[in-house]
């Protein structure tokens, strides 16, 4: 399945109540960008709106005494393996855009490589000054209202978990944050299908008429550490975690229409700094000097570790893409690339990134002349001090050619997809897996 953009100018107009957001005199249009997908010329370093002109000061020791009282914002919590956890901080910026608020995003939860790791800024990944031009729309850092202090604020949240599984979703992000949040049930009628809730149910919850609606028929859960009970903030709208959430149906994050993708989503740009270590690790796996320009390839994300899992009975070669359908699949994106875009990408310019253990497979790898990258033997962790930097280098990797195949179910196939479109203008392919899809056909006889 090929993806595919669209162009022409976008908008979200949510009519006479917000036609123009008003923060201390300035004036911000919400539109999300130019057509192109290119943000507009940043100014200064943070871009066109400055965290000063959103927080009373510097970072302090609670959460509340920095909230302006001018001000409304609204805030997620991460805790579900960082591409979902991309995907909830890009839906929860959208809900920020539709209900005009100053969105505040956390820190990356490591509950993908451990707890003894340590949190990722947000910051420190994307470019949040761009992304700030490019919404034309306030975004903000937990770092920029609170200091790290061990101080526990008690805070009121809403909970779409709560409503759809029965209880809220906790986050190893309230202890890091110092946060204790009593939770309470979003509507019922918020709720699409199954886990996901609407984000425009959701949004009523930011205006007074639909908050004192919701309020109306249900009661806060008491906090973890203090239990005690806080109805939802007013000025800090928060939610447990919103993964689940979508504007018309599940997981249209994966549909071409996708709207928190198109005006969000896209526009989550890497930071400088993490594209210059990228780069770095793109020429020395094609033997590049520092000044020579890097070739177009195609990138390949072949998820294979715990996808096993879902093999079941059938053996994993029969189930998981082998290694030929991986060229078959880079050969179908290149000759794509060829005829759409007229441009020719050499079968050796391939790029793989995987989680595959497997010695023998890497082998097969390298006798296709392909190009990986070894995060042991680069010292990845070490040099860079973090458990953070190589699946963080692997997702840009994985954007930043021109082609790319990837593993269907995997969500941060899906997101390398959509980025190399956007970006790259280029063309892409997602390989299914699935109990003896590529176990050997029986020959028949006639």
């Amino acid at each position: 399945m090929l993806y595919v953009t669209s162009s022409g100018k976008n908008r979200i107009s949510s009519g006479k109540l917000s036609d123009a957001l008003h923060w201390r005199g300035q004036t911000c249009q919400p539109q999300l960008d130019d057509g192109l997908g290119n943000p507009k010329a940043v100014t200064h370093p943070e871009g066109k709106f400055r965290v000063r002109d959103f927080v009373n000061g510097p970072p302090t020791a609670t959460l509340l005494e920095n909230l302006r009282n001018d001000t409304r914002y609204i805030t997620t919590f991460t805790d579900a393996g960082w591409t979902n956890d991309v995907m909830t901080v890009a839906n929860m910026i959208y809900l920020g855009i539709i209900t005009s608020r100053v969105a505040v995003v956390p820190p990356f939860s490591p509950s993908h490589i451990g707890y003894g790791t340590g949190d990722f800024p947000f910051g420190d990944f994307f470019d949040l000054p761009r992304l700030r031009d490019a919404l034309n729309h306030p975004v903000i850092e937990w770092r920029d209202l609170k200091n790290g202090s061990s101080t526990h604020d008690i805070i009121g949240c809403w909970s779409a978990f709560a409503t759809v599984e029965g209880s809220p979703r906790g986050s190893h992000l309230h202890g890091t944050l110092g946060v204790d949040v009593s939770h309470t049930r979003v509507p019922d009628n918020t709720q699409i299908s199954g886990l996901h809730v609407s984000l425009w149910g959701l949004a009523k919850l930011g205006f007074p008429e639909g908050r004192e609606e919701a309020l109306r028929s249900t009661t806060p859960i008491p906090s973890y550490y203090y239990k005690e009970s806080r109805i939802p903030n007013e000025t800090f709208l928060c939610f447990d975690m919103l993964y689940y959430t979508s504007v018309f149906e599940p997981f249209e994050w994966e549909r071409d229409y996708a709207p928190v993708w198109r005006f969000v989503g896209r526009h989550l740009r890497f930071h400088p700094n993490m594209i210059k270590l990228a780069e770095s690790y793109i020429r020395k796996a094609f033997g590049l000097f520092e000044v020579e320009p890097i070739p177009k390839f195609v990138s390949i994300h072949a998820r294979r570790g715990d996808f096993g899992n879902y093999c079941g009975d059938s053996p994993i070669e029969h189930c998981l893409p082998p290694l030929s359908a991986w060229l078959d699949a880079v050969n179908d994106v290149r000759a794509t690339l060829k005829a759409k875009h007229g441009v020719s990408i050499s079968p050796q310019n391939v790029l793989i990134l995987s989680d595959e253990s497997d010695p023998a497979w890497w082998v097969e790898v390298e006798k296709l002349g392909w190009k990986y990258i070894d995060h042991t033997k680069e010292r990845t962790v070490e040099r860079h001090g973090s458990l953070w930097y190589p699946p963080l280098i692997d997702a840009m990797l994985q954007a930043m050619g021109t082609g790319f195949v990837g593993t269907a179910g995997s969500t941060m196939s899906m997101i390398a997809l959509r980025r190399t479109v956007a970006w790259n203008d280029g063309e892409g392919f997602m390989l299914p897996l699935g109990q003896g899809m590529y176990a050997p056909k029986e020959e028949t006889t006639s």
